[in-house]
């Protein structure tokens, strides 16, 4: 009996233990297409996916020979799936898309409405929601693929890195998945995605690639369709809004000369609020900025250091209130789509009135009267007081 009892405890703890080892469903790495990026254009027939590949080599052999570090290949289909699919029949490994960076889609997808594409992504579970979600303008996505002019040769890495430089200037955006369906999905505001456009390079003294690739702007959504674009300065007036400046110059005519001055910004936070009265809709955003005065060209005779600060502050204050006001007026009257979050504002706000006119509420924005005060404040001049130029 009591023989039976062990071999019976041993047979359960094993059929317990087998389904917990760690490599059932082990995928060896030379098995594996690891994916960098995956890029979306239209087909006659449905979607055309292009697939970059990282090749699995030493760092620099590539290079060596001459040859690219990553291998493409393209697939179609009616759907992501259908090309995710399709792709086995043209590599000779099994796509691996848990370190992809991004995902592009070409505008004419994003025009049609990006939900549908994205709903593949959600339900995987290789795929990571906070992949870059990129739009292509211009150009189709394929032919942007492959380009890498900056230090680093991996695509995938260098388009990666060159989006997180919108700290530095905040003239773009960095958009994840996770960041649009939020926006898509939630009331009261609509997303904004990053931009790649390809350009041509200035020739140098050495021959270099003929094209790079710049984030500068932002693509405005509706809902899931992109109904338009920000251009660089107009993309950091809406980071002002939303309070995600983190660095960038804003330059400026100084009053009373023929001189422009840099400030850079340090610190900049903002508080918008809105007012319903009535019928009417107001909006107010008020923007404080801490700057270090970077360049003067030109310099303020008959006045003291004290007295020059005040005015370069007031002239800096005017200047972002020009930028922010053309933004907000831009995507009211052009696009109709409060990107800002302005609706979450009135949904904490006036709950009840929400209730009323949350499926109008992109119409309404887009007619709401708009107050911009903006102050800065220069704290820093480096290393001299005074400008060289007398």
């Amino acid at each position: 009996m009591m023989l039976r009892t062990r071999i019976l405890s041993i047979t359960l703890i094993l059929l317990f233990v087998l389904p917990l080892t760690g490599c059932w469903n082990r995928r060896e790495l030379n098995t594996l297409a690891i994916v960098g990026i995956v890029g979306v254009d239209l087909d006659k027939n449905g979607i055309k996916s292009t697939f970059e590949i990282i090749k699995p080599e030493k760092p620099g052999k590539g290079g060596e020979k001459g040859e690219a570090p990553v291998k493409y290949i393209q697939t179609n289909g009616k759907t992501l799936m259908d090309t995710y699919r399709s792709a086995p029949l043209r590599f000779d490994r099994r796509m691996f898309y848990s370190h992809t960076k991004a995902f592009l889609f070409s505008e004419e997808i994003a025009q049609n409405g990006l939900a549908t594409h994205l709903d593949q992504i959600l339900r995987d579970h290789e795929m990571r929601l906070t992949m870059h979600l990129v739009i292509v303008k211009d150009d189709s996505v394929s032919d942007i693929m492959g380009i890498a002019s900056g230090v680093n040769t991996i695509p995938s890495n260098y388009l990666e890195d060159l989006i997180k430089q919108y700290k530095i200037h905040s003239k773009s955006v960095d958009s994840k998945i996770i960041d649009f369906l939020k926006a898509y999905l939630d009331k009261g505001k609509n997303p904004v995605v990053t931009v790649l456009r390809k350009v041509r390079k200035n020739k140098t003294g050495s021959k270099d690639e003929e094209y790079e690739l710049t984030p500068e702007g932002s693509a405005v959504f509706l809902k899931d369709r992109l109904v338009g674009f920000l251009d660089g300065q107009e993309t950091r007036g809406y980071n002002l809004v939303i309070g995600k400046v983190v660095s960038g110059i804003v330059t400026f005519p100084i009053p009373n000369s023929n001189g422009n001055a840099s400030i850079e910004i340090l610190k900049a936070d903002s508080k918008n609020d809105v007012e319903i009265t009535d019928n009417d809709i107001k909006i107010k955003v008020k923007i404080n900025m801490v700057g270090m005065l970077d360049e003067q060209t030109t310099s303020l005779q008959d006045k003291d250091m004290i007295e020059i600060v005040a005015i370069l502050e007031q002239a800096a204050a005017e200047a972002i209130n020009k930028e922010v006001e053309h933004t907000l007026l831009k995507v009211q009257t052009e696009y109709h789509s409060d990107i800002f979050g302005f609706g979450q504002i009135v949904h904490r706000k006036y709950p009840h009135e929400w209730k009323i006119i949350q499926d109008n509420w992109d119409e309404l924005f887009s007619h709401a009267a708009i107050e911009v005060e903006s102050q800065t404040k220069i704290t820093k001049t480096g290393k001299s007081t005074f400008p060289a130029k007398e």
